[in-house]
């Protein structure tokens, strides 16, 4: 009797598959083949999804005021170097002005264009004209007057660099009366 007893109990138990019903796995032993995947509830073994991807966090508010803060800080340091004594620092703030991105670095290098000395207004020019800032057009075309035809050559180059009719008509003026050179003059040749 006890073997009876045992097969009933077998016979009570359902046998466990190795391969559950809905499942995304695939059986041991296929390989290639993959088992639908169900679109609804997953039934057994969780589902394989994608992971999520992380967020991205972005701070360009925090940042760009950052960098605000951090142009405004040196924009007022060049304002104070380009009014110094020292021709050398003036330039070098005069080139630094011409790479910062703060509108404000075309206001102080227009004003660099009414310094005494001619290197500084020459590069303040040049300056302007790569900035390609409309705000620096009145200020280029009152330099086609100064002294000197290199500084006019230059602010003219920078009129045309900048572009619009304003300034087209200020240089087409300017040619017309003779401030400007069609080439630039032959230089001496050292030691003749």
């Amino acid at each position: 009797m006890p073997k009876k007893s045992e097969k009933s109990k077998k016979a009570a138990k359902p046998k466990k598959s190795s391969v559950r019903k809905n499942s995304t796995a695939k059986p041991k032993g296929e390989k290639g083949i993959s088992a639908p995947k169900s679109k609804g509830k997953a039934t057994g073994k969780k589902a394989r999804t994608k992971k999520p991807e992380p967020k991205k966090t972005t701070r360009k508010k925090s940042s760009s005021q950052a960098a605000s803060k951090r142009d405004s800080e040196m924009l007022h340091e060049l304002e104070k170097e380009i009014h110094s004594k020292d021709e050398q620092v003036c330039l070098g703030a005069v080139e630094r002005l011409g790479s910062l991105k703060h509108p404000d670095a075309t206001r102080i290098l227009t004003i660099a264009l009414t310094d005494s000395r001619y290197m500084v207004r020459i590069h303040a020019a040049a300056q302007l004209g790569e900035r390609k800032d409309k705000k620096s057009v009145d200020a280029l075309i009152d330099l086609l007057n100064d002294n000197s035809v290199f500084i006019r050559q230059t602010a003219a180059g920078a009129l045309e660099n900048i572009g619009g009719v304003k300034a087209r008509k200020a240089i087409s003026v300017a040619e017309k009366e003779g401030k400007l050179l069609d080439e630039l003059p032959e230089g001496k040749r050292l030691g003749e």
